[in-house]
């Protein structure tokens, strides 16, 4: 009986190392539990499991502290943020926190490209951009003119 199971162990060992799969890793860390409840909220409003929002949640993040740490001001800013207010603090509050500024374009695109997906003519797609255009050179005229 041992021997079954030290062959199938052995089996299982060399089909971890040398498969193509790619593996996911578990954090074990301490998160403030409103976190942890959103995410589980969310999750459930979405239905798909809890890791895959939590893998893509860490994502984003990721994404927005690489685009951060490209200056040095933003960089010492962040610094600053994450001792103040996360390793100081013994509670987060992620509804309180603002969004930032890269996601609401980031939402903002998306929403544009849905919009454009609806609309069935190449005409109304063109129209909807010459508009967006002509919206975007009166802001960078009025920044100017200030």
């Amino acid at each position: 009986m041992s021997l079954i199971k030290t062959v199938k162990r052995y089996k299982n060992r060399l089909a971890r190392r040398f498969s193509k799969e790619i593996k996911r890793q578990q954090f074990n860390f301490y998160c403030d539990w409103t976190i942890i409840t959103t995410l589980k909220v969310l999750a459930s409003e979405i239905e798909i499991p809890v890791y895959v929002l939590s893998e893509h949640c860490l994502q984003l993040g990721i994404q927005e502290v690489l685009a951060l740490m490209q200056d040095q001001a933003l960089r010492d800013q962040l610094c600053r943020h994450l001792v103040r207010d996360h390793l100081l603090t013994p509670v987060t509050k992620p509804q309180s926190e603002p969004i930032s500024r890269r996601l609401i374009r980031l939402r903002n695109v998306k929403n544009l490209l849905t919009l454009l997906e609806i609309m069935k003519g190449p005409e109304e797609q063109a129209e909807i951009i010459l508009g967006l255009f002509k919206k975007v050179g009166k802001n960078e005229e009025d920044k100017a003119t200030e």
